[in-house]
This record gives structure tokens, sequence and C-alpha cells, in this order.
């Protein structure tokens, strides 16, 4: 994170090869001339996100709508993102991220981030992400964005099914119910279950994330040797202490999910709600230190718009500072995903950079709103150039 610099990019190769900061003269970034205030940032990364191009935040809809509508809303929603300086996203379960990602590898789609894709989520039969629950087993089944299995032995195939029908780049489990579906939270797969899940995952050496609400839910995704407890609702300072000992394991509270205006009232969600953006991100900032990794949770609905995705960095101040924050969205966020050559302005990195005008967000991430973003280049290649 850079004010005033001079940064580079091979053309052929995409990566990073000369980085200087500078205190004098013109902004010069991959070859372009900046003679204004700016910060240079790596390109944002949200690792938790859904491209399910729908307006409406109703799950029916999510499963219903024809996919040539949700894939044309979803490229538009992609293009909002790039647009907002980032650079990369991971989807954790929906119908079309995975060929939105096969085609930005080829070239076929231009404009979108770079998409790490989990393809569709990995859920129980009867759970909170079998749904619509009015249509019978099998309408469900085809329509929905996640495999139901029962056993290790049928999860280890979704695992397998997952990367042979589009080349999934992570995994992505139900360990809990959610909120989407209404009812009381409770865990979901079991411990055997969710360890042939991360193990299969592993096998492909990808990554392994699960949805946990619930303490109960959180240690069966500790136990089971996942990669990163998404969401975490739940958290104690026990469990912080086994996520801490794994080392490599991400902590990502997805608080942008829980920030959003609801016109209802549910005192069992709302109190869960209140606990996990005070108490549980308290303990997970504070002696024990988890790995934070930036994920909003959006799926691209009105509540929850791409292109504002920003917002969860700037949650993420309040209990890690600005510069902390920045990191979670952008050097951690790349190790959560299993991509260091991201998220770095480094000699031999990606060349994803994006140019921020005015006061720097390494003292307000306030200022990463995406009028502010002049400049954006994904692997040396410019994606958005506003007036300098």
């Amino acid at each position: 994170m850079l004010e005033r610099a001079e940064v580079s990019v091979n053309e052929a190769s995409g990566e990073i090869e000369y980085v200087d900061e500078t205190r004098q003269g013109t902004n010069q970034v991959n070859g372009k001339a900046i003679d204004r205030d700016i910060t240079v940032l790596p390109g944002l990364i949200d690792t938790h996100i859904h491209f399910f191009g729908t307006a409406s935040h109703d799950l029916a809809d999510w499963v219903l709508e024809p996919v040539e509508v949700l894939v044309v809303n979803s490229v538009n929603d992609a293009r909002h993102l790039i647009r907002a300086g980032f650079t990369t996203v991971r989807t954790l379960g929906d119908k079309v991220s995975l060929g939105l990602s096969r085609a930005e590898k080829v070239g076929s789609l231009y404009g979108p981030p770079r998409i790490v894709s989990a393809g569709f989520s990995i859920a129980e039969t009867g759970g909170g992400d079998d749904d619509p629950k009015f249509l019978p087993y099998e309408v469900a089944k085809a329509l929905s964005y996640s495999y139901y299995c029962d056993g290790p032995w049928e999860c280890r195939k979704a695992v397998r099914l997952n990367i042979r029908n589009g080349g999934a780049e992570a995994i992505k489990a139900y360990a809990s119910r959610s909120f989407v579906g209404g009812g009381q939270i409770k865990p979901e797969l079991t411990v055997e279950e969710l360890s042939a899940i991360a193990e299969e995952a592993h096998r492909a050496h990808l990554k392994a994330a699960a949805h946990a609400y619930g303490e109960e839910a959180i240690r069966n995704t500790v136990d089971a040797g996942f990669d990163s407890v998404e969401h975490g609702l739940g958290l104690t300072e026990d469990l912080a202490e086994e996520i801490r000992k794994r080392g490599g394991m991400f902590y990502t509270p997805t608080l942008s999910a829980y920030m959003r205006e609801r016109r209802d009232r549910v005192p069992y969600r709302d109190e869960m709600i209140e606990r996990h953006i005070s108490r549980e991100m308290e303990i997970a900032t504070g002696g024990v230190g988890l790995r934070i990794a930036c994920g909003t949770d959006y799926v691209g609905t009105r509540t929850e718009p791409h292109g504002m995705n920003y917002r969860e960095v700037l949650y993420l101040q309040r209990y890690l500072g600005p510069v902390g924050a920045l990191r979670a969205a952008t050097s951690t966020a790349a190790d959560c995903i299993g991509r260091p050559d991201l998220g770095r302005l480094a000699r031999g990195k990606r060349g994803d950079i994006v140019v921020v005008s005015g006061d720097p967000p390494t003292k307000d991430a306030s200022n990463l709103e995406p009028d502010r973003i002049l400049f954006v280049a994904k692997s040396g290649k410019t994606m958005l150039e506003r007036g300098a």
C-alpha cells in the first residue's frame, strides 16, 4: 500500500516487475502518469460471495429464476466488482460462477474479476440448504445450487462432481443451517461427512470452506480440518484458541451480511447477530488474533449489491484498524484462498493494481468507496481508467 509510487507490470507474464515508493515527481502506474494525490493498493479480494443474479433476497428466486437470466445479471454484477477495485472473488455456491470463471480464464468474457469458484455448495438432504421444501425432493434437488448428500462417500462424490463439472477451485460445505430458510440454527453434516469433504478437497489441492453457525458447527468445522470458518456466529474463546492452533486456518466473519437493514424482528436471530458483531469480534481480534479474511457474503441483491463490497473493509476497520482491514482484503485474503501470488505489491506477484484518489484508505477505509477508484489493472491489463 503505497502513497506516491511507481509500479510497472510485465505485459507478457502479467507479473509486477518493478515497485518503488517515491515522495517526489509524478506517480507512474503501469505506464500511466497520475499527477494527483493517490494511494496504490494491490487488487482487492472478496473471499466469500455468490452470483445469485436476482434483485430480491429470496431463496425461491435464487433457485427458480431461469439460469439465462442469472448469467446475464451476474455478468453485470461481476463488472461492478472490478470497477470497485475487486480484482479477485471467491464464490461459495451458486449455479453460474463455474461457467463465468471458465469464460474469464479463456478471455471470452471481458471485464470481470478473477473468479475462484467453488461451484455448487455441499449440504445434507433435508437441511437448511435443501430448499424450497414445498417442491418434491427430486425437483428441488435439480433446481438447487447445492449438491445434497448423506454419508461420507456421497460427500466425497459431491466434491468430485464439482471438480468434474467445470473444474471447481474451492469447496464449500454447510456445517449448519443459516437464517435464510428460517427456523432455529442447528449443526448439519456429521464430523465424518465434513471430514470426507475436507479430505477430498485437499486431495485435489483445493481449499475447503465451511458455513458454520453455532458452537457445535464451528467445532465440527475445526475438527474436520477445513481451511476456513465462514460466518462463525457462536465463536467462543475456547473455539478461537482451537482455530489459532490450526495455524493455517482462517476466520471470515462476513460482517456485511449482518449489517443490512432488516424490516422484521426475530429476537433469536438478532441476538446472535448482535453478539457476533460485538463480543465475538472482540474474541477474534483480541489476544487470540485469528487470521481474519475479508468476505461479504454478498449475493448481488438490492440489499447486498456487488460493487459495494468495500463495506466489509469498512466494518472490519472497527476491530483491525484501517491498515489491518486492508490486509484482510489483500494479502490475508490471498492466503485464505490459496493464492499467495495475489494481494501484494511486490516483484513477481500478479499485476493486480488499484489506484485510489484523495485521502488514503490506509487512514480511513471509507476512502475505498467506488467513486474514488481511478484505475484498476488485473494481471497488468487495464480494466478501469478514469481521468487522472
